[in-house]
């Protein structure tokens, strides 16, 4: 077999009703990150944040854009790793992004929207985010996002013919806020703080689950041609009686006036490389790929390919 399937047989299948559904509000919305720099840098982007990507890592940093702009990601994850389903048909795993940022009234005021898509076969995920971001004082800027999160799950034989998951309404909606700061400690260092999630939002079906709250913090040192940066997470909960900390750390590089770009990063549960090409002046076209292993929990998959697409006018 050349690649790595799951058949999920009935058992399997009441096994993910049972235990992610009761939990869903810790098993959904997971983290697995957002735009494709930020990626191929491992995740270390808090106090990065200079384009549209802001919006899900630091939605202060959206300041640092100079003009309109568009970016959209394509995802596949964990290719190889198939799922084959009840009905023989295999599962692809999706995740994308689109958001578009502008600035209002000046260059310090910028309001974006955003959307974030993942796709299965038989469970969905959308969140959708309005956000803000102004600058405070000369070296300060805030930002906040408004949220509005569903789940859908799929009907399926399965759950047709189950009296208890039929009556259940297995669409789940919630809104809560994220709040950032972003600090410009001089030309070339920048610090981000975050916390996210920090409206209550219940995303249980079986009973009252509501997503955990996420602080980061980051520092950059980032010039023409390199940025280096690291962050520091913590989510609410225990794991095995352990807090649930993380650290990331990301390393780009850039040749030909900013035309060519090459990143790398890691953190506790991946190691990342990423590239980009840029064209224009007026009108600026970007691609960037980045390419994340998972280190720690997940094998016998190829990895996930992210793909986006940005544009700057």
């Amino acid at each position: 077999m050349s690649q790595s399937t799951v058949n999920i047989s009935y058992v399997k299948f009441v096994f993910l009703f049972g235990v992610i559904l009761p939990n869903l509000a810790v098993a959904a919305f997971p983290d697995l990150g957002v735009g494709v720099r930020p990626l191929g840098m491992g995740g270390a982007y808090i106090a990065v944040s200079d384009d549209c990507n802001a919006t899900f890592w630091n939605a202060a940093g959206l300041t640092q854009i100079q003009g309109s702009e568009l970016t959209a990601s394509y995802s596949i994850l964990y290719a190889g790793l198939n799922a084959q389903l009840f009905n023989q048909d295999i599962d692809q795993l999706g995740y994308h992004f689109v958001s578009y940022a502008q600035p209002v009234g000046s260059p310090s005021n910028v309001v974006a929207t955003s959307f974030l898509f993942f796709d299965s076969a038989f469970y969905q995920e959308q969140t959708y985010l309005f956000s803000f971001a102004k600058q405070i004082w000369s070296k300060v800027r805030g930002g906040m996002n408004a949220k509005y999160l569903r789940t859908n799950v799929t009907e399926t034989p399965y759950i047709a013919t189950d009296p208890l998951l039929a009556e259940i309404d297995l669409t789940q909606s919630a809104t809560t806020v994220d709040l950032s700061l972003f600090y410009a400690y001089s030309d070339h260092i920048s610090i981000g703080i975050t916390g996210q999630n920090l409206m209550p939002a219940d995303m249980g079906v079986l009973e009252t689950m509501h997503l955990p709250i996420k602080v980061g913090f980051g520092a950059a040192h980032k010039t023409k041609e390199y940025t280096q940066a690291i962050d520091f997470i913590w989510r609410k909960g225990r794991i095995n009686d352990q807090p649930i900390l993380g650290m990331r750390f990301g390393l780009e590089r850039w040749f030909l006036n900013r035309q060519i770009g090459i990143r790398t990063g890691y953190n506790v549960d991946t190691a990342t490389v990423g590239a980009s090409v840029a064209y224009g002046e007026t009108y600026q076209i970007q691609l960037d790929y980045a390419f994340i292993y998972p280190i720690s929990s997940i094998t016998n998959t190829m990895g996930s390919h992210r793909f986006g697409f940005s544009v700057r006018f």
